[in-house]
């Protein structure tokens, strides 16, 4: 709702949003403060305008909030000036916390276009539910060929919506925000706030009369590190990573005369994971799918037919740690994890006998699991192409798959499959030569076993890995009950009369594991099937 009893950013848009006329004036006004409501206010420190057609009793009367919604509004029909600067401009309640926005430029405002509007950056702090401080630092953000479209009806009727906005081009130096996670205590080991940044952003639009032309989007560096003692934190841990990291990117153009839609880029890049990317192409796109109202829009979305649709999943790493962590989590080894989902994808054509589709999707799949390169899923619509509303109403996905023609590209070949019941004995009895597996596959193979060997004093010791992170331990006659964590590459010990913890790799080769620590010298000690000695 527009309104000059309302949240900050509505009023900063009226800082420099508007159309004008011609007077020239230099107007200065210093500390004129603006109510939000009965406990807050918004207080601008210093504006300037320069080469504006209002007075500065007008000025004054729009920046502090002493005028109606209509007159609002005519003042802005009306409002020209060729810079309004504000150094600063702080949001304040009566709860703790402050925003304070830094130098907020609009250059060039004439009858709702901004040719330049920037803000050097924010600044937040508040006080967090359940200890900790939210707090948010922006850097600067430009925005180029800003035009406001039914700025006057929205602010006479209170309804934002109606209000348009569209730019020719955007560009964010990013930020960093930080948020206490609200299921990890604030004392706990390395705190308990999550945070979020961001390197930059770029955005860029382009038009033909009413409708949008081609536009793009990239984020850089988008990342999210989850607090080290929440449970994100620990499954980040063990995949070796302190946080998340992305690129984002989006790319699409409308053709109005022909009514298509091109989707060209769609995707989000993970680092040292992988990527997963769409395009598409969308056909019989009205014009108001761009614009109009909620309704209008929606219904010509759903109007449009999908022409063609791809999926595109690249492994950087991604895929070698999703098995890692299935074979942890249900101690087997990655060798055996990668079987099991190489069996349940070739059942594919049985398990789903009415989707012609389905024996080209398991053989990319097939060839997915066992390269670990890239998998390339293509629908191209069959004519007449669906509509999304149709699409939406078919709830058996064989019919849904059956209005395209399907296509699956992976590298490499499937290997054969050949169940374990139809092998020959010598076949089944025959085991496999050792893998050494280290890291993350290494512990995976300990996890719900045993090892035995012997302690640095040369009595007999024995652990047993718990899934849940808990380790027992007998060494000699002695017992004890410890945690284990993953930490990247190492698996770290401690117990309840130890201060610090002890980190080793580990490798493991047929029933043999290696212990090494930080030093470089190995342990090497039997592994045992289950909880073999009752710990």
């Amino acid at each position: 709702m527009i309104s000059f009893r309302s949240p900050p950013f509505v009023s900063l848009a009226l800082l420099v949003a508007a159309p004008t006329l011609a007077l020239a004036a230099d107007i200065s006004l210093d500390n004129v403060s603006l109510p939000t409501d009965e406990r807050g206010k918004i207080m601008f420190k210093h504006i300037d305008l320069v080469d504006a057609n209002i007075t500065t009793e007008e000025a004054n009367k729009l920046f502090s909030g002493a005028l109606s919604r209509d007159a609002v509004a005519d003042l802005l029909g009306k409002l020209k000036a060729a810079r309004i600067a504000v150094n600063e401009v702080s949001v304040t309640s009566d709860k703790p916390g402050s925003v304070v926005f830094r130098d907020l430029k609009g250059e060039g405002i004439d009858q709702g276009v901004i040719a330049h509007l920037s803000l050097g950056g924010v600044d937040a702090d508040f006080p967090g539910d359940t200890g900790g401080a939210i707090t948010l630092k922006s850097q600067k953000i430009s925005i180029d060929g800003v035009q406001i479209q039914n700025l006057a009806d929205a602010i006479k009727t209170g309804q934002a919506s109606a209000a348009r906005a569209r730019i020719s081009r955007a560009a964010w130096g990013g930020f960093d925000l930080s948020a206490p996670d609200k299921d990890t205590p604030a004392g706990a080991d390395g705190g308990n706030l999550i945070r979020i940044h961001l390197n930059s952003a770029e955005a860029e639009q382009s038009y033909e009369g009413d409708a949008p032309a081609k536009s793009s989007f990239v984020a850089n560096g988008f990342s999210v590190a989850m607090p080290r003692a929440s449970q994100a934190g620990a499954t980040l841990t063990a995949l070796g990573f302190d946080k998340i990291e992305a690129t984002m990117k989006f790319a699409g153009a409308y053709q109005a005369a022909n009514k298509t839609f091109v989707l060209d880029d769609y995707s989000i890049d993970f680092a040292k994971l992988g990527s997963i990317g769409v395009s598409a192409k969308l056909g019989g796109v009205e014009k108001s799918a761009f614009g109009g109202d909620a309704a209008a829009t929606s219904a010509a979305i759903q109007a449009s037919e999908v022409q063609s649709v791809q999926l595109k999943m690249v492994n950087a790493g991604a895929l070698e740690k999703a098995v890692a962590l299935t074979a942890l989590s249900k101690s087997q080894t990655p060798d055996a994890v990668k079987a099991d989902w190489s069996m349940i994808a070739a059942q594919g054509p049985m398990l789903a006998p009415n989707i012609p589709a389905a024996a080209t999707l398991s053989q990319g799949l097939l060839k997915f699991i066992a390269n670990g390169k890239s998998l390339t899923l293509a629908l191209n619509a069959k004519s007449p192409a669906p509509k999304l509303s149709e699409l939406r109403g078919i709830n058996d996905p064989a019919q849904v798959v059956a209005r395209f023609d399907v296509a699956a590209a992976a590298d490499g070949s499937a290997p054969p499959l050949v169940s374990p019941m139809a092998a020959p004995p010598a076949q089944i009895a025959e085991p496999a030569p050792a893998q050494k597996l280290t890291g993350l596959a290494a512990w995976s193979a300990l996890v719900g076993n045993t090892i035995s060997g012997k302690d640095s004093d040369g009595l007999p010791l024995s652990e047993f890995y718990a899934p849940n992170g808990v380790v027992k331990q007998l060494d000699d006659d002695e017992t004890a009950t410890g945690k284990w964590i993953l930490r990247g590459e190492n698996v770290c010990f401690i117990f309840p009369d130890e201060k610090e913890e002890s980190c080793y790799k580990v490798e493991v080769a047929g029933d043999i594991a290696t212990f090494i620590d930080e030093d470089g010298d190995g342990k090497r000690y039997k592994i045992l099937k289950g909880n073999a000695k009752n710990l």
